[in-house]
């Protein structure tokens, strides 16, 4: 059983060494061993502010050894709720206590009490119980003596990998069939007090799992409510992504959202945020729909448990009413709302907001800003973000934040600095103050004290490192060091498929911008490779013909058409990809000394695409491209450019071409009868300004 475990351990939480499983199995070596774990402190009432984690040292000595366990040796091993991750998931512990505060919950939430005083046993009794032969008992009778010694091993810290548990173990797995329901249960609450080292832990391993088959077994017969309390013991357990018992719950459960009361709709949302992914073949819509006649009975942060299941399983929420209500309640409850609750909040909005409801947001985000000072730095990040995926800024709230934070960054995350660089460059925001909050964050980058995270999230350099790029700050022995091919592979593996697009911005950034960068380039065969993965498929004017096209590719036929028109045909006038590391192609055609358009030679036609592409050399003659800015291309309300745009026009005219801009605003104005008009007007305007000139 624990070498199939074993195999199937790569979605949990930890690592397993085979060799350390069976070493920590057997604690009567004559070997000492220590252990280092990480022990949460406790709640506070107000669920505010959370204590740290604090390492704790502990050593199972002679006395455990020899099996004669004592009160003088106490142990803080904990169970596996508080071994199976480095930090604990404040969040869903955070929702947990939610739902335990309130009493509409209390029979569907596995009890925190389930043994009391009158189960304690002596050690003499101990003794007698561990050499005792289990085989010919009874399955009540084994299971009242599983229970008596799940508490005296949990006030004594006794480890449940001793040998002399596995006969009772053993046994108890095998009598599972045999118990009640409401004993079965016991089982998994008994566990809890077991000092498990990981789920994968000796004698530990076997009985969850008999016990997960068999909740499997018998669910059937259960009713919703019975159904919620036994998924309940397995998230306290911190086995809820493990057990197929909590799958098989949250697909039965889901099946019929209509049938569930408000209170059940929030349970079973938490379990699946627990599981991380929404059960398959799921009406979404009916679920929504579920949510949407009962919101009113629901408080903020019911709703907030809500927006961790749907973003946690990776679901949007489809329903821009269900959306747009949670914003008002947002707005409602802005002066109190819990920054767990408002940032769970903030990050389903932001996955499933749609352009036609960014107004309500900009309110909110009105709103919020009186309250950025007393907010976590997480959850300021979140607001920092929450307009990004519809290019809505708040120029405002975003000040207060960079203000609040500037002189918080080193107590910030490395994933949180990440989150930060990307809002600020999408944004193009303009720091007055030197250094600037860019640069403060690349001194960050570089502190030795953050050389350990770096290690564990090694894609969040890389990533921050291209966000800095967009606003020219270049760190080029960090730069140097995400390009390097071992880096690569290290962290995005050797299928160059899964290797991001911020290796190919970085690699072509430094190219133009960084002309004395000498550190590590990718390999010119991988940047062909990611060139074609990360541009548009659009690569000639014939691929935009019979086809489907989206409302910018539509905007790109028709100015393509009008330039070709303009410029005086097909042979004037190029579309291709100059720069391999922006989606979108471009229109390129050259002026003459004469003031005509000259015809764009084959040779520059069949460049393949990965490279930077500058324009011909033909003497006298100066070389444009017209850039098409789609919506996504500008802040909304502003119609200023994001920061990928204003770094692709930087890159194309350092290649020299005069980029020539065509925003979405300004041609969607326009009748079809005047987009010639429009375009000859443009290019015209731009070949009397200054421009890059190849002679």
């Amino acid at each position: 059983m624990l070498k199939y475990f074993v195999s199937r351990l790569s979605n949990t939480l930890c690592r397993v060494d085979r060799s350390k499983v069976r070493e920590c199995g057997l604690l009567s070596r004559v070997q000492v061993h220590k252990f280092r774990y990480h022990v949460p402190g406790m709640w506070g009432t107000n669920f505010v502010n959370l204590q740290a984690y604090r390492r704790v040292h502990f050593s199972l000595g002679a006395s455990i050894l020899s099996r004669q366990v004592t009160g003088h040796v106490k142990t803080v091993i904990t169970n596996l709720s508080r071994l199976s991750t480095t930090f604990r998931s404040v969040e869903n512990e955070y929702a947990h206590a939610v739902l335990e505060k309130n009493p509409v919950y209390s029979t569907t939430l596995a009890p925190k009490d389930y043994l009391d005083e009158t189960e304690r046993i002596s050690d003499d009794e101990f003794q007698r119980m561990i050499t005792k032969d289990w085989h010919n008992e009874s399955a009540e009778s084994v299971f009242v003596s599983f229970k008596k010694l799940s508490l005296y091993c949990s006030k004594k810290g006794v480890s449940v990998q001793e040998e002399m548990f596995d006969g009772l173990f053993r046994t108890m797995g095998l009598k599972c069939p045999q118990l009640s329901d409401d004993d079965l249960i016991g089982i998994l609450a008994c566990l809890r007090l077991w000092p498990a080292e990981k789920a994968s832990s000796r004698n530990y391993v076997e009985l969850w799992n008999t016990v997960d088959k068999e909740c499997s077994l018998r669910m059937k017969k259960w009713d919703r409510n019975k159904l919620l309390l036994v998924a309940d013991h397995w998230y306290v357990l911190h086995l809820g992504r493990l057990s197929e018992f909590m799958w098989h719950c949250t697909v039965r459960l889901s099946r019929r959202p209509e049938k569930l009361t408000p209170a059940q709709l929030v349970q079973c949302v938490f379990y699946i945020n627990i599981r991380r992914k929404f059960p398959p073949r799921i009406s979404v819509y009916d679920f929504e729909y579920s949510l949407e006649k009962c919101l009113d009975q629901l408080t903020v942060d019911e709703l907030g448990i809500l927006a961790m299941g749907f973003f946690k399983s990776e679901k949007p929420i489809t329903s821009q009413t269900l959306l747009t209500e949670l914003i008002r309640r947002i707005m409602s409850s802005v002066d109190t709302i819990h920054e767990i609750t408002l940032a769970a909040l903030l990050k389903v909005i932001r996955y499933s907001l749609q352009p036609t409801s960014a107004d309500m947001l900009f309110v909110l985000m009105d709103k919020l800003m009186p309250n950025i000072d007393r907010l976590s730095r997480l959850c300021c990040t979140h607001i920092a973000l929450v307009g990004t995926n519809v290019q809505l800024y708040h120029e405002g709230i975003m000040n207060k934040i960079v203000q609040r934070l500037v002189n918080e960054l080193e107590s910030c995350r490395l994933k949180d600095l990440e989150r930060l660089a990307f809002a600020l460059s999408m944004y193009n925001y303009e720091h007055k103050m030197e250094p600037s909050i860019y640069k403060l964050i690349a001194q960050e980058l570089c502190r030795s004290e953050r050389t350990e995270e770096i290690k564990l999230y090694p894609k969040c350099l890389s990533c921050c490192l291209h966000y800095l790029s967009i606003q020219e700050v270049f760190l080029k022995e960090e730069t140097s060091k995400v390009l390097d091919i071992n880096f690569i592979h290290a962290v995005y593996g050797k299928n160059y498929f899964k290797v991001g697009r911020e290796i190919l911005s970085l690699d072509m950034s430094v190219e133009l911008e960084c002309p004395e960068y000498s550190g590590n380039r990718l390999d010119p065969k991988i940047r062909n490779y990611l060139a074609k993965i990360y541009t548009d498929r659009i690569w000639e004017y014939k691929d935009l013909i019979g086809r489907k096209l989206s409302s910018t590719d539509r905007m790109l036929l028709e100015v393509v058409s009008a330039a070709i028109s303009v410029l005086g045909g097909h042979e004037k006038v190029h579309l291709a990809h100059l720069i391999p590391h922006r989606e979108r192609a471009d229109i390129v055609y050259g002026i003459g000394a004469g003031g005509s358009a000259v015809d764009i030679p084959p040779v520059f036609r069949k460049l393949e695409i990965g490279s930077c592409k500058r324009p011909p050399l033909i003497p006298d003659t100066k070389w444009y491209c017209i850039v098409v800015g789609g919506w996504n291309s500008y802040i909304r309300i502003l119609n200023k450019p994001v920061g990928a745009l204003s770094s692709k026009l930087r890159h194309l005219q350092l290649l020299g071409y005069k980029p020539v801009v065509v925003p979405w605003f300004e041609w969607k104005e326009l009748p079809v009868e005047e987009h010639e008009k429009y375009l000859a007007t443009k290019i015209q305007q731009e070949f009397q300004e200054v421009s890059c000139t190849v002679t």
